[in-house]
C-alpha cells in the first residue's frame, strides 16, 4: 500500500484496561511475529526518535510515525503509536475504513489534523482529543501546517502493529482488491480513499 494512504502514526498512549475475549487476545499475542509476554510484566522505555519492531528491539528511525507500544507490550490491551512533533507532508492520513474489534484514540501534540467519524468532519488542534469506535467508519489527516504532531492508541490491540509492519512499509503497486483484503487480514474494512485536501481545508 502507497504510504500516502494510510500513514498513520498512527500513533499512541496507555489508556484501555478492560480484558479482551480470550480468543481475540490470543489473535493479539500471535501478531507479536515470535515475541510473547512473559508471566513478569516489565516497563517499555522508548526514546524520542526510536521505534519497537516486532521482535522486541528497539532502533533509530527516521519514519514518519514511530511504534512505541506493541501489543505483546500489554499482553495485548492495547499499541501505540506517535507521529512525532517535526515537519511533515500536509494531507496525509488514512483513508476511510472501520476497525471490527478496536477503538482509536488520537491525541493531537502540534499543528492541526482533520478527522471524519461517521461521516462527520471534526477539525483537531493541539491538546483536542478524538475517540474513533470501532465498527465506525472513520478516515484522518494532517491538515495545512507542516509541522504537526499526534499519539494514536489502539484498544485492544489486536492486530493493528503487524498491519503497520507488514503492509504500511510496503511500497509495492497494489490493486484495490488487494488492498482491501489486506485490510480484513488485519481487522479492518477498507471502504474509501483519504480525505482530499479541498475537503480538509473546507472544515471549520
Amino acid at each position: 500500500m502507497n504510504r500516502r494512504d494510510f500513514l498513520a502514526i498512527g500513533s499512541s498512549v496507555a489508556f484501555a484496561n478492560s480484558p479482551l475475549p480470550s480468543a481475540f487476545s490470543q489473535i493479539a499475542l500471535d501478531s507479536s511475529q515470535g515475541s510473547k509476554p512473559t508471566a513478569e510484566r516489565h516497563q517499555v522505555l522508548v526514546r524520542a526518535g526510536v521505534t519497537r519492531r516486532s521482535n522486541g528491539t528497539q532502533e533509530s528511525t527516521t519514519s514518519p510515525q514511530q511504534i512505541v507500544v506493541r501489543s505483546f507490550d500489554s499482553d495485548g490491551r492495547f499499541a501505540a503509536f506517535v507521529i512525532p512533533v517535526a515537519e511533515h507532508e500536509v494531507s496525509r492520513g488514512a483513508p476511510l475504513h472501520l476497525h471490527h474489534e478496536q477503538d482509536e484514540w488520537i491525541y493531537i501534540l502540534a499543528g492541526e489534523f482533520v478527522a471524519e467519524v461517521g461521516g462527520k468532519r471534526i477539525r483537531l488542534k493541539p491538546g483536542d482529543s478524538l475517540l474513533m469506535p470501532m465498527k465506525i467508519p472513520h478516515r484522518w489527516s494532517s491538515a495545512s501546517q507542516v509541522h504537526s504532531g499526534a499519539i494514536h492508541l489502539y484498544t485492544p490491540a489486536g492486530l493493528i502493529d503487524a498491519f503497520f509492519d507488514n503492509v504500511l512499509n510496503n511500497n509495492a503497486p497494489q490493486t484495490p482488491e488487494r488492498r482491501k483484503a489486506e485490510f480484513e487480514k488485519y481487522g479492518m474494512t477498507l471502504l474509501g480513499g483519504p480525505l482530499t485536501k479541498e475537503e480538509i481545508d473546507q472544515t471549520a
